[in-house]
């Protein structure tokens, strides 16, 4: 972890914490990114990092005119939600490292071998999560693990997918703690499912190198809202 990722991460934790005891609360304006260097007494590229982490995080979000925005949703009753156990925060890391591993090169092959058949359960998977997800405001937790699992089934590797089905009680336990605030996050639920659709055009359009890509992004993202909640976390 470098120097600069520590003070970002440090930055957005305290902000995030500002955000949670209300001296932001939902719907105000953050201070612009000169007001903040100034109070956190750093340069401007930790500033833009961390708000951009909280913005992947969907603590906050960016209006038409500038400025950062804290999430109407965010609340007190949010914050209580977040709670996860040293055991788990082991758990999840330790699926992640695995997930960085095998997730994008499963695009990157997925791009390759799909079938027809299995680019439409793809898409018929991501109907759900966007009625889900978007329309119903859930975490989607199923349709995301289906997503994820019919990427794998594509790629025609029996190694890929055995590995998958030795995990699935671990990626259904990390992935229950991990979306659960995503419930209370519009902004965030929306960029899920716009990072699971980019993942599937690159898919479709059998481009291995913009899937590999895609699915990198998304991973990370997550990453970043975990390292946000999780004190233990780090990427």
């Amino acid at each position: 972890m470098s120097q600069k990722e520590s003070v970002s991460r440090t930055i957005a934790r305290k902000l995030l914490n500002m955000i949670e005891t209300g001296h932001f609360p939902p719907g105000s304006k953050l201070p612009t990114e000169k007001e903040l260097t100034a109070f956190f007494s750093v340069s401007r590229a930790p500033i833009r990092e961390a708000l951009s982490m909280l913005r992947a995080a969907g603590f906050i979000n960016s209006r038409q005119g500038g400025g950062s925005y804290v999430e109407e949703t965010t609340n007190s009753t949010f914050f209580q939600h977040m709670h996860v156990e040293n055991d788990d925060v082991e758990t999840i890391k330790h699926l992640f490292e695995m997930r960085k591993v095998l997730e994008p090169e499963a695009a990157y092959l997925a791009a390759l071998r799909r079938t027809p058949e299995q680019l439409n359960k793809m898409k018929q998977i991501l109907m759900i999560m966007e009625e889900e997800s978007i329309g119903q405001g859930t975490s989607a937790m199923k349709a995301d693990i289906d997503f994820h699992s019919s990427i794998i089934r594509a790629t025609h590797n029996p190694i890929m997918i055995q590995t998958l089905e030795s995990l699935s009680s671990l990626y259904e336990k990390a992935l229950n703690i991990t979306l659960r605030p995503n419930e209370q996050l519009t902004l965030k639920r929306k960029t899920v499912y716009h990072e699971h659709q980019s993942i599937l055009l690159a898919i479709e359009s059998e481009e291995p190198d913009l899937a590999k890509l895609q699915c990198q992004i998304h991973l990370r993202n997550a990453e970043k809202k975990l390292s946000l909640f999780l004190q233990d976390y780090s990427v």
